[in-house]
């Protein structure tokens, strides 16, 4: 009975786990993940040791949006015509290299360029990543290799956050007297960058598949989509609104020590992987577009309330909070379109769906930096709950009489490289 059992238990690891090359692909994903989490955690504040303000960190991360957007159609058409390991050579190569020039030339007329090549090598890892994962897994394997994806992101940038508040004090210790906060800061962005660069090594031994689908856009003539890309902006513009600015907002405007800080965020990863685990009980106890309707609404109610405290452990539940709804609300908007959508035109309706995000991205950018500056975090914050709430109304009629599509949402995977 043992033996039986255990040769049981052989044959559905085979055939459920992913094997030997996803998890190459998983190990360039944790080197990739920690390195850019503790990035873009401490790259803001260390800006602000040089004279910036949220107004200036606005308009830089509207032009890394912008190298997004940009750089999304050539990185799509690269990994169909070139494969996907190039492209992710090339991409994590690019963003390493604007990362490490944007923490040396600190300069605004410098930072503008930077960002925008930052942004563009960055998109290629969003590109990739489903048709890397799917090319590596079969379809059985599929659901676990995602999940298993997924949760370690969320994992690592909980870890790199945690890292980066400890990082340039524990550096800063070492020479007090020659180390000052921004230099330690700057030698703790050069570390997360190699960590960063460390990636290339494994993802040059990986053999991955080239992607056969269509390069046809589908127009957004159907009365869901017709529906689904304005929610979806208003959607992106909440979730692209306070992330850029939340360390600045517990370090300087609630006094959080930068460690403190960094355990916030650390631990707001770990109450999102708890949260995305829930989402899928809660889609299917209320129903998808319930669901989602839910966790706009509470995103909006912790932001309202957010607006209002002044205790910074008050504003560190309350993160965890707005953290946790907005994340559950992540699979099920995705799932929502792959649903509504025929399986011939996702890969279109998922392209107009990214550039609505990161136009909305750029906006969401420029114009909370501003407006945090002129009228301080509170009225900000209750104008993007107010946000949350317009964009849940606008998921709630979603039309839900378009037959859901029966067909494989992942693209057909062909010859290796």
């Amino acid at each position: 009975m043992t033996v039986h059992l255990q040769r049981r238990l052989q044959v559905w690891r085979k055939r459920s786990l992913p094997g030997g090359q996803f998890w190459i692909y998983f190990t360039v994903a944790l080197f990739f993940n920690f390195g850019f989490s503790v990035f873009f955690f401490l790259f803001n504040l260390y800006l602000l040791g040089y004279g910036y303000d949220e107004r200036s960190l606005g308009i830089i991360g509207s032009a890394m949006a912008v190298g997004n957007l940009c750089g999304t159609i050539p990185a799509g058409i690269a990994a169909t015509r070139f494969g996907i390991r190039p492209t992710l050579l090339c991409g994590i190569a690019l963003a390493c290299l604007a990362s490490i020039l944007r923490v040396l030339f600190v300069s605004f007329s410098a930072q503008i360029p930077f960002a925008v090549l930052g942004g563009a090598g960055l998109c290629v890892w969003g590109v990739c990543l489903s048709p890397a994962v799917a090319s590596l897994t079969s379809a059985r394997q599929r659901a676990t290799a995602f999940s298993i994806t997924f949760a370690s992101g969320i994992g690592v940038a909980g870890l790199g956050a945690f890292a980066a508040g400890r990082l340039p004090g524990f550096i800063r210790s070492l020479d007090p007297v020659h180390l000052p906060l921004p230099r330690s800061e700057r030698f703790t962005l050069i570390f997360a960058i190699t960590v960063a660069v460390l990636s290339l090594l494994p993802l040059s031994r990986l053999s991955l598949a080239k992607s056969r689908t269509s390069t046809r856009l589908v127009r957004p003539s159907t009365p869901f989509l017709r529906q689904f890309l304005p929610a979806m902006a208003v959607w992106s513009l909440v979730t692209g609104a306070f992330p850029p600015f939340a360390s600045i907002f517990f370090v300087h405007h609630l006094g959080l020590s930068l460690e403190a800080a960094g355990t916030v965020f650390s631990l707001s990863q770990l109450v999102s992987f708890g949260a995305i685990l829930f989402a899928p009980v809660l889609f299917r106890l209320a129903g998808l577009q319930n669901g989602i309707m839910i966790s706009q609404l509470a995103t909006s109610g912790m932001l309202f309330a957010l607006a209002t405290v002044h205790s910074a452990s008050s504003a560190g539940l309350l993160y965890w909070g707005y953290m946790a709804a907005q994340c559950m609300n992540e699979p099920g908007v995705y799932g929502l379109l792959m649903d509504k959508v025929p399986a011939a035109d996702r890969s279109g309706a998922s392209s107009y769906t990214f550039f609505i995000s990161a136009g909305s991205q750029i906006i969401a950018s420029s114009l909370v930096g501003a407006m945090i500056v002129r009228l301080g975090y509170s009225p900000v914050l209750v104008s993007i709950a107010s946000l949350a709430f317009l964009a849940a109304l606008l998921f709630k009629r979603l039309a839900s009489s378009t037959p859901p599509a029966l067909a494989n949402a992942l693209p057909i995977l062909t010859t290796s490289e």
